[in-house]
Formats: C-alpha cells, structure tokens, sequence
C-alpha cells in the first residue's frame, strides 16, 4: 500500500490519526454507555431513548454552528477551546446526575447542554486534510478517515461492551468524555490549525454559508439519500434475518456490510481518482440500489449475507469519493461548516431510514420486501443527484491558503535518493531536514 506510506510519512497525518481515534470513537461509545446508564439510573428504555434524542437533536443543531465560528472568526483554537470548557461541565453534570438518579427530564437537559457543547472536531479535521496533505494524497486521506470513522462505529460498541466487564455504565461515559477531552487537546495543537490564516473579514457577510454553494446542497442531498438506506438497512437486515430463521445474525449481517465497506474503502483510497467524480458517485449508488432490491427476494441466508457484503464494497468508495468531492466543493472558508453539516444530514437521512422502513416492517408483519425496495429507492435517487455534480473549477482562494502546507508535503511523491527510505525521505522534507540515505532493504 505505497499510497497509505507516503501518506503516513508526513508528520501531521500521524498526530491526525490519533486526534481522529480519540475524538471518532466518542459518539460510538457514549450511544451505548449513555442508554445503558440511564436504565440503570432510572430502570426505563423509553427513558434512555428521550435522553439519547435530546443529545443527537443537541448534536445535530449546534455542530454547524460552532464550525461556523471556526471558520469565521481568526482564532479558531479558542472556539474549540471554549466548546471544550462547555463539553467537560455537561459531561460533569451528567456523570453526577446518572450517580444522584436525578429524574428524566434532568438528565435530558443535561444530554442537550452534552451534544449542544460538543467541539466540532470531526468537521475541523476533515476540512484540514487538503492543508495537510498534496492534492494526490487527498484521496487517500479521506479514505484514511471513511475507514477509521466506520471501523470505529463497530468497534466502539464492542468496546463498550467489553468494559462493562470491569465498569459500569457511568464509568464508561466519564472514559467517553476524557477521550474526547485529549484528542480535541491534541487538535488545537496541529501546526496547521495553530498557524491558519485569518479568514479575510472584507468578505461580504453570507448567511447561509457554504449552503449557499448549489453543489454543496447536491452533495448533501446525496448524503441524505446514502444514509436513508443505510437506516433502512439497520432495521430491515435484522428483520430479514428472523423471517429467515437466524434471528441471532442480524448484528453479524450488518457489520459484516461494514466490512465490506472498510476492505473496498482502503482499495479505493489507495488509487488514483479516474473518471468525473459525478458519474462515478451514479454508478455507486446505481449498483447499491440493485443489490437492496435483490436481497429483498431471497430466501437463502448465504446469498443474503453475500448481498450485504457487496453492499458495503459498493458503499466505501462511494463514501469517500463523496468526502473528497465536498472538500473540493466548498470553499476553504466554509470548509469546517459544510463536514458540519454533513453530520446534521446524515442524522437526518439515517432518522428518516429508521422511521420510515419500521413502519413499513410493521404493518408488513415483519415482511422486508418492500423495505428493502424502499431502500434501494433511496440509492436510485442518490444515483440521479450524482448526475448532478460536476468538477469543481479550483478556488483561487482555497489554492493561495492551501499552497504553504502542500509545498511542504509536495516532495512525498518526489524522487527518492538511492537506498533511502521513501517514508524518511518524505518525513525530512516536511521538516526541512537533511535526507539521509543508506539501507540495503529500503527498497524492499
């Protein structure tokens, strides 16, 4: 995988990748551990439920704004800072709530004042890569990220469980919390966010930011297609399970689509982008959309288990190429606003995917038939939206701030000296130090 070691030869990549580990793997683990502390704190379901829609509401409402103040205003790293101070006092506040066994409503104001304070550290670093990483690496970042954030939300519950065996619930949560707390430490450390430019106040003020760019709105648009099947399949793949007597494999069908997305996603990062971004987005989402109709008529476990599995190869390219074509299609001083929104349409997109095929499920009696197709739906118009894109003309602004991190990243590519090693050789013209040669397996 030579594009993933040059692109672990630069030195910023390696501290965003462990920025990206402690800060993704919060919202996977604080889902579960929050739901599992309020029941045991209150001993009701439907009472976690209202806790955790109150946090994801939270979420999805004020991420974009605190992106937004990112973006706009010259010191980014006191805004993270600030939404940091705000996160630690909801976290404190929740942890001795869920210890005092305050009453539900308590505990959901405390889940707003959580999500409404969370730092926007997912948003931030996805728009840090084109600043990070030469315009040939882009790709293979992203897919870097796509990767890291879809084996996290499988691993996370994993790990979650796997704690429950030495802590409880609330002990988890304050584990959620400090993770977070040290990768948003570590992000407002990063050269390139400490050294960033002061956006140009000369601007004329757009309120409606990066949504204001027609591509944007397609790409999200996109996205909220992508991500109702993606609930659709959260609630139908498991039903289909039962219906075909293996109940117990519905967890096991859908990370098994999540592997699929990870093993396509590294193979896709690791090329070179061909083609219009738009149609190959179309051709993703066309082959999604077949492969759910189809699985909605088969009867045998193992073909439905295949089914799954391509879903998720078609679904890691899509992903990334869709990250990749968003960065390119908001300008910089939007960038962390438009990854913002992202989230917020994603939630939006997986809501409606949960909703909508459980009722369908429902009133079918647990027939996923129609389910499956209502998905497949949703692809097809993903599909046709994708049409819709088109390249994006390179942004002099974004190119004039980008140019000073890429120049230093530039060389990763370049001629490397006689039996040095490329990762050496890359990592010292970051830093402006002398190469060193030598090493009879370098080349190996």
């Amino acid at each position: 995988m030579r594009a993933y070691r040059e692109l672990f030869a630069i030195r910023e990549v390696r501290s965003m990748a462990l920025i990206l580990l402690l800060t993704r793997l919060a919202a996977p683990m604080l889902a579960l551990s929050l739901l599992l502390a309020v029941v045991a704190a209150t001993g009701s379901y439907a009472s976690g439920g209202l806790v955790l829609t109150g946090y994801a509401g939270a979420l999805a409402i004020f991420v974009p704004i605190a992106a937004r103040l990112v973006d706009r205003l010259p010191a980014a790293r006191r805004v993270l800072l600030i939404w940091l101070a705000g996160n630690v006092v909801g976290y404190a506040a929740m942890i001795v709530s869920l210890q005092a066994k305050a009453p539900v409503g308590v505990l959901i104001a405390f889940a707003v004042l959580l999500g409404a304070t969370t730092p926007p550290a997912g948003p931030v670093t996805r728009g840090l890569w084109p600043s990070l990483v030469p315009a040939e690496r882009l790709q293979t970042a992203y897919a870097m990220d796509a990767v890291l954030n879809e084996s996290l939300f499988v691993g996370g519950p994993l790990l979650v469980s796997g704690l429950l065996l030495i802590a409880s619930p609330t002990v988890i949560v304050a584990i959620v919390g400090l993770s977070l707390l040290c990768g948003v430490l570590l992000l407002v450390n990063v050269p390139s966010l400490r050294d960033r430019r002061p956006p140009d106040q000369s601007e004329p003020r757009n309120y409606l930011g990066p949504l204001a760019q027609p591509q944007v709105l397609i790409l999200l648009g996109i996205v909220v297609c992508d991500t109702f099947a993606f609930g659709s399949m959260v609630v139908s793949v498991p039903a289909a399970a039962a219906d075909l007597s293996t109940k117990t494999l519905g967890g096991a069908l859908l990370s098994l689509g999540s592997l699929g997305a990870v093993i396509s996603g590294v193979i896709y990062g690791a090329r070179p982008r061909a083609g219009a971004p738009g149609r190959q987005l179309a051709v993703f989402h066309l082959a999604g959309a077949i492969l759910l109709a189809f699985a909605g008529q088969v009867s045998l476990i193992a073909l439905f288990a295949l089914i799954i599995l391509c879903v998720g190869l078609v679904g890691g390219p899509r992903d990334t190429l869709h990250q990749v074509v968003l960065g390119e299609a908001a300008p910089k001083r939007y960038r962390a606003e438009a990854f913002a929104w992202l989230g917020t349409f994603m939630w939006v997109g997986y809501g409606a995917g949960t909703a909508t095929t459980g009722q369908f499920v429902q009133r079918a009696g647990g027939e996923t038939t129609v389910a499956f197709v209502v998905a497949g739906c949703a692809a097809a118009l993903g599909a046709a939206l994708s049409l819709l894109v088109r390249p994006t003309p390179p942004d002099p602004e974004t190119a004039e701030a980008d140019a000073p991190a890429v120049a230093g990243t530039q060389a990763a590519d370049t001629t490397v000296a006689p039996g040095q090693d490329p990762a050496e050789a890359a990592d010292a013209r970051r830093t402006g130090e002398p190469a060193v040669t030598g090493g009879a397996d370098a080349d190996r």
